[in-house]
């Protein structure tokens, strides 16, 4: 029942936004054909820079937990060991199989033939997470010198910036094409917008 209220609500706010967005195209498509200089208004004050700079410095702050591990070893080791136990526990005694392939299937999210597939994977996925924290716990009781060596050659700063920098080129060409071809992307917006509509408050009255 909680399944087929949670999908009610999001179908209906997609159509919502749908609606929305159809009148807003429509009305811009009326702006562009009637007054496109509000528009071009509009655009002007609107069209603000926001650099992905500070969001990169942010992100490429190193945070260092592990000298909590190494200092209290014995205590994360244990803790990390029983959640991994816990985890492999639950997995492979306390689930059922079949009965979370029933209720998967019952919430449509996905292709019948995929839900067992998807099921097994994520398992595994989760049991294999579970063996190696249960691997790293018992070194960081037992032998935390070894995995200081692993972590200072898996430890590598990566930096954001070479990703980030294509966000950073201002890119004024659509505004600029539109403006110079404004009855034509009048007639198609306002031609696809009322579509749009029609289609969907069609689908809507049924």
């Amino acid at each position: 029942m909680s399944a087929l209220f949670t999908d009610a609500v999001l179908i209906r706010s997609l159509l919502l936004f749908l609606l929305l967005g159809s009148v807003a195209g429509l009305l811009a498509g009326v702006a562009l054909l009637l007054r496109p200089e509000w528009l071009q208004r509009i655009s002007n004050q609107s069209n603000r820079w926001v650099s992905t700079r500070q969001m990169g410095h942010s992100m490429e702050k190193q945070i260092n937990v592990d000298h909590w591990f190494y200092r209290y070893g014995h205590l994360s080791g244990t803790l990390l060991l029983a959640g991994a136990v816990y985890i492999i526990y639950k997995l492979t005694s306390q689930i059922s199989r079949d009965e979370m392939l029933v209720s998967l299937a019952k919430l449509k999210m996905v292709p019948p033939i995929w839900v067992s597939p998807l099921l097994d994977t994520f398992i595994l996925v989760f049991l294999a997470g579970a063996v190696a924290a249960a691997i790293v716990s018992v070194f960081l009781i037992f032998r935390p010198s070894m995995l200081r060596e692993m972590e200072l050659g898996a430890n590598q700063s990566v930096s954001m910036r070479q990703s980030l920098k294509p966000m950073e080129v201002q890119r004024g060409n659509v505004d600029q094409l539109v403006f110079e071809h404004v009855r034509l992307v009048g007639v198609l917006l306002l031609g696809g917008s009322l579509y749009a509509l029609v289609v969907l408050l069609n689908w809507v009255m049924r």
